[in-house]
Formats: C-alpha cells, sequence, structure tokens
C-alpha cells in the first residue's frame, strides 16, 4: 500500500468515525434495561453469586458418602538418654521419620445420608430463591423504569399547567386594567399559578429521585429513554378465571417452592439429629512406611498395610443427641409454618394482582373518557366565560382537571403494566417474553433533561 492510499484509508476511518458520533443516541427501553441488568446490575449479580453457592450444595452433600483419603508424613530428631537398671546409660539421638495414607469410604452412616439428601435440597432452595428475585427484581426495574417515565411527564404537564396559568394570569391582569375583570380575579389566577411552580418543582426533584433508584440497578444513568406509544391496547387475561391464576401460582411460584424446600431440609435435619442414636460402620484401608519410628524400632525401616471395618456405637453424649432431636423438631414445625404462610401470601398476591389487571383495564378507559369530557369542559368555561355565563374560577377548575385527568391516565396505563408483570411473578411465570410483551407498549423517544 502507498503512503497516499494509507493517507485516503485514515481519512476515510476518521470520517466514519465521525458520522457514528454524530448518530443520535438510541433511546434506552424497558428490554435494554433488563438486559443491562442482567449484564452489570449489582442486586442481579448478587443473586447470582448467590445461586452458585448455593448449587455447591449437592457436592457437599454427596461428599460426605464418599471416600475420604487422608495422608501424613513426619520427621523428627531425636535427642535423650536411656536408662535401664544394671546397664550404663547410652546416648539416644536418632532421625525419626514416618509416612501414612489412610482411605475410608462410609459403609452405613446414617447422618451422611441425611446430608446427601440435604445438600441436594439446598441446591434446589437456591434455585429456587434466584428464579424469585429474578423476577422480583425484574418487577422492581420495570417499576423504577416507568417510574422515571411518570415524573418526565407529570414535568413536562406541570410546565404545560404553569404556562396556562401564567396566561390566565396575564389576562386576568390585562381585563382588570381595562375595567372587564376584578382585582379577585388577578389574585386567583396568580394563586393557582404559584401552585403549579410549586409543583414543577415537586416534580423536578421526584425525576431526580426516580433517575436515582433506576440507576442504583443499573450501575449507569440513562439520558434517552422510550416512553409509552398513544396506542394503548389491554388485552383481556387469558385465562380469565382466578382459580387457574390461583393453580399456576401453587405450582410454579418459586418462592412457595423455597420454603417447601426449607420445610424438607428442616425435615432431614430431624433425621440427621436423629441418627446421633445409630452406629456407624467404615472400610478403612491404611499404608505406613516408617523408620526409627519409635525406642523399640530404632533403625528399623517397617512397611505395612492395613484393611478392615471400623465399628463406632455411641452410648451417651450427656443428652445433647436428645436435644438436638427436640431442636431439629421445633424447627421443622417452624418451616411447616412459614410454608403455610408464604402460600397465603402467594395466594393473596395473586387475587390482589389478577384484580389489579382486570380493574387496569377498566380505569384506563373510565380516565381516557375523563380526559376527554375534561378537555371538553375546559373549551366549553373558555366560551362561556366570553359570553359571561363562566367565572375565572370556572376556567382555572378546568385546566386544573385537564391535567390532573391526563397525569392519572399516564399512572394507570404504567400501573397497568406493572400489574400484569406482577401478576406473572405471583404464579412464577414471569420470563424475557413478559417483558418483551410490556416493552412493545413504548416507543417514542423521551430526553431526561429539563
Amino acid at each position: 500500500m502507498t503512503s497516499r492510499s494509507h493517507g485516503i484509508t485514515i481519512r476515510l476511518v476518521l470520517a466514519c468515525l465521525a458520522g457514528l458520533a454524530s448518530l443520535p443516541i438510541a433511546a434506552l427501553d424497558l428490554q435494554q434495561a433488563w438486559e443491562t441488568l442482567q449484564l452489570q446490575g449489582p442486586t442481579y449479580r448478587s443473586a447470582v453469586h448467590e445461586r452458585d453457592a448455593g448449587l455447591e450444595n449437592r457436592a457437599l452433600g454427596r461428599a460426605g458418602l464418599l471416600p475420604q483419603i487422608k495422608a501424613s508424613a513426619s520427621k523428627n530428631k531425636v535427642n535423650g538418654t536411656q536408662e535401664q537398671t544394671g546397664l550404663p546409660e547410652r546416648d539416644l539421638n536418632y532421625d525419626s521419620e514416618n509416612l501414612a495414607v489412610q482411605l475410608r469410604q462410609p459403609l452405613f452412616n446414617r447422618q451422611k445420608l441425611a446430608e446427601y439428601r440435604q445438600g441436594k435440597q439446598r441446591a434446589d432452595y437456591s434455585e429456587a430463591v434466584f428464579d424469585a428475585k429474578t423476577q422480583n427484581v425484574a418487577v422492581r426495574l420495570a417499576t423504577r423504569y416507568f417510574d422515571v417515565l411518570l415524573t418526565r411527564e407529570t414535568i413536562d404537564l406541570a410546565n404545560a399547567k404553569l404556562k396556562a396559568f401564567e396566561q390566565q394570569v396575564a389576562a386576568s391582569d390585562r381585563r382588570f386594567k381595562l375595567g372587564d375583570g376584578t382585582i379577585t380575579d388577578v389574585y386567583q389566577s396568580a394563586a393557582r399559578r404559584d401552585l403549579a411552580q410549586a409543583e414543577l418543582i415537586e416534580a423536578q426533584d421526584n425525576m431526580l429521585i426516580a433517575l436515582r433508584l433506576l440507576e442504583e440497578m443499573l450501575g449507569e444513568v440513562p439520558q434517552h429513554v422510550a416512553t409509552l406509544r398513544r396506542d394503548f391496547p389491554t388485552p383481556p387475561l387469558h385465562p380469565n378465571d382466578l382459580q387457574t391464576w390461583m393453580n399456576k401460582a401453587k405450582a410454579n411460584n418459586p418462592a412457595l417452592r423455597a420454603r417447601d424446600y426449607s420445610q424438607r431440609v428442616a425435615e432431614e435435619e430431624v433425621n440427621r439429629a436423629k441418627s446421633g442414636h445409630w452406629p456407624t460402620l467404615d472400610l478403612v484401608l491404611g499404608y505406613t512406611d516408617s523408620q526409627s519410628d519409635s525406642i523399640s524400632t530404632i533403625n528399623q525401616q517397617n512397611r505395612y498395610s492395613s484393611i478392615g471395618l471400623e465399628f463406632n456405637m455411641p452410648l451417651f453424649a450427656g443428652g445433647a443427641t436428645s436435644a438436638r432431636v427436640r431442636q431439629a423438631v421445633a424447627s421443622r414445625e417452624q418451616s411447616s409454618e412459614d410454608l403455610n404462610a408464604t402460600r397465603e401470601e402467594v395466594y393473596s398476591s395473586t387475587a390482589r394482582q389478577f384484580r389489579g389487571v382486570q380493574s387496569g383495564q377498566a380505569r384506563i378507559k373510565a380516565l381516557e373518557n375523563a380526559v376527554m369530557s375534561s378537555e371538553r369542559a375546559q373549551d366549553s368555561a373558555k366560551k362561556g366565560f366570553l359570553a359571561g355565563a363562566s367565572t375565572n374560577v370556572d376556567i382555572l377548575n378546568a385546566e386544573e382537571q385537564v391535567f390532573i385527568a391526563r397525569r392519572d391516565l399516564l399512572e394507570a396505563k404504567l400501573r397497568y403494566l406493572v400489574s400484569r408483570l406482577q401478576l406473572a411473578a405471583a404464579v412464577g411465570l414471569l420470563g424475557d417474553d413478559d417483558i418483551n410483551r410490556a416493552n412493545s407498549y413504548l416507543g417514542p423517544e423521551l430526553v431526561l433533561g429539563y
């Protein structure tokens, strides 16, 4: 390649990079936020590591049933004297060396069997806990993402509201100076304007808080996010009966599964405690290589192997074994009651979210009508004021109602989406498809600066 062509290539690369830099930053949507959370979110990553640690319980429980091999070695310098009756004293200065390897294989050990079953159940428990935390963090992420949208839209509505009231103040002041209005109209308009200014400040503060909470989960602050589309379909639930959703929750809810595994672990702990009354039997194989191991074997090299059975029978441990059994039984009963309590909580949550989705559909429809009615009432109040049939307060109230209805409608839509996600989480079936379904309601870009 010539220097001229090399220079052209460099200029083309720089031009491409400049073009890429000039492209607008893509708005963050809910799906991208979920992927970012899974990649670098500290809350989610912590749950991943907790699950990985819990899965090792399966190997730990199995280890107690497998052969245990240990080796020991020692080398000592012995200095001393030996005295025997009728014999002169003699010095003992020699090196002692010892090498031993032992293999122990449990043949009968009820405690190790209980620990093996506990290991599997603890691993399953960690999986269930991870599923529960994953679904909970997905709902929490969606809630915080939608809080950002709500607070940002609230700022826009508050700005529009403030601007409308400022125009109303100017109009009232103009009418008063022309003799068509009263000073009361000016004061009323100014009071509404000042309240709108305070609401705007509060909305800005709420947005900063919402952004900080979202950053807490994602590890970064987005500059652009995708907000709601204009069209907002609310299809009926499928299936549309509560009992089916209850059955799904009973079968799949991860928190309920985690409690069930915890109860099984407690049951095995009772078996483990009771095994303290049972004997153990081990197969023991050994090999020893020693030199001058003791005074009686000075200058002797011994190599030998052994194989045998070792039987141990516990007779009395000061009452500790019985106390451990009673303690384990109490813990098992506690775990059983915790399982019952969690089951009722899951059923209540499922019913609440099922009802939340159904009522959310009706509420959105009602608020859409309320927005249209409020806007018509606003137009009527303005026309009535010009005709002398309405007062300045009527106009202010109508404008106030329009902004309240618009904000309530946006909040109802976001709450509906969260309820859909919460219902899926309550029955243990919240996944990427649910995130994608909620994400399909997003589209237009919303700049977070104000």
